[in-house]
């Protein structure tokens, strides 16, 4: 069965939500389209976007050969909005084109071992602006895009350590940069970094990182309007369950191992309506949609959204570390 494929695969961390899957699937009916998949974010140094087309045909006959899906021309690609250069005025910004390669992979099908073409540009950009995405191609078609960009957070609490000695629920509490202006969705992951020492007088760490999903929902679900912040509650004791469960924790141990924490790291991010109504409908599992069908792409499909992140590393409570020591083979460093 003949169908028009439009593969994107995201060759940098260009993933919205690390619960997401990087391959995004879209079959079409029709003729050739212009794909694209990104996000503004208004605190990254560079944005990009993925810009494809598709194409009909076997995929895995067509897959593997880079002429298939991408165009053999550079397209004009623009972003109309107010930038940080001139927060005044509505400027134009021309994005230009870099090479990302992608690592061979013995079962990648979708161009495994070859460079891709992203589009990017190192302007500033504002949070809470309208930008408009504007591709002119070859053959006059134009296509477009418009988002507003999403307010940034900031984590209050916890405030100078943080602890996993508790019984009960904690909290995680955060505010927009924008007094109630809230993203669609939001997504809260903890990591605990820590080195660990092997061998017996060997003085070679090894670093290691335990992630724990702590909570996500949408904006409206997590606000509390009485202290005017977002929230989510963890339970504590899942930090040991959650340590308890990583490789490196699991099977034989050395009598000579030692262990140092680092700190536990928080980052929370925010995206945009435009992704969040995607990852509704890719993930519905209902029986008469399987595939995705919603775009915001004028002229073409695919995804052109916003996105935010913040993150801030906390030094462990002294009781926390404590128990680290006491019952998982953790230094205790004085300071």
């Amino acid at each position: 069965m003949r169908k028009l494929l439009i593969f994107i695969h995201i060759f940098i961390s260009i993933v919205i939500l690390s619960s997401c899957n990087n391959d995004v699937e879209i079959f079409i009916e029709g003729e050739e389209a212009t794909v694209v998949y990104g996000y503004i974010d208004c605190d990254a140094d560079t944005n990009y976007l993925k810009i494809t087309k598709s194409f009909v045909g076997d995929a895995t006959q067509l897959a593997p050969q880079y002429s298939a899906s991408n165009y053999d021309y550079k397209l004009d690609v623009r972003l109309v909005g107010k930038f940080a250069k001139s927060p005044g005025h509505v400027t134009e910004v021309v994005l230009d084109t870099t090479s990302v390669y992608k690592p061979y992979d013995p079962d990648g099908l979708f161009y495994s071992g070859r460079n891709q073409v992203l589009y990017y540009t190192t302007e500033k950009f504002l949070e809470n602006e309208e930008y408009q995405l504007i591709i002119k191609r070859n053959d006059g078609v134009v296509v477009t895009s418009r988002i507003v960009t999403i307010s940034g957070s900031t984590i209050r609490r916890p405030i100078y350590n943080i602890s996993f000695e508790s019984d009960y629920s904690n909290q995680i509490q955060w505010s927009t940069n924008v007094p109630l202006d809230l993203a669609a969705y939001y997504e809260v992951i903890g990591y605990f970094h820590y080195k660990e020492i092997e061998a017996e007088g060997s003085t070679d760490t090894v670093r290691h990182t335990m992630k724990w999903f702590m909570g996500a929902g949408t904006g409206e679900e997590l606000y509390n309007s009485a202290d005017k912040r977002l929230f989510i509650n963890y339970t504590p004791s899942s930090f040991y369950s959650n340590l308890a469960s990583t490789d490196n924790m699991t099977g034989e141990q050395s009598d000579y191992i030692q262990r140092f924490a680092e700190g536990f790291e928080i980052i929370i991010t925010a995206t945009g309506d435009e992704l969040y109504n995607y990852i509704l409908i890719q993930n519905s599992g209902s029986a008469i949609i399987d595939t995705p069908e919603y775009t915001n792409i004028e002229n073409g499909v695919g995804i052109f959204s916003s996105r935010s992140v913040c993150s801030k590393l906390f030094p462990l409570n002294e009781q926390t570390i404590n128990t680290l020591v006491k019952e998982w083979g953790f230094v205790k460093v004085y300071k």
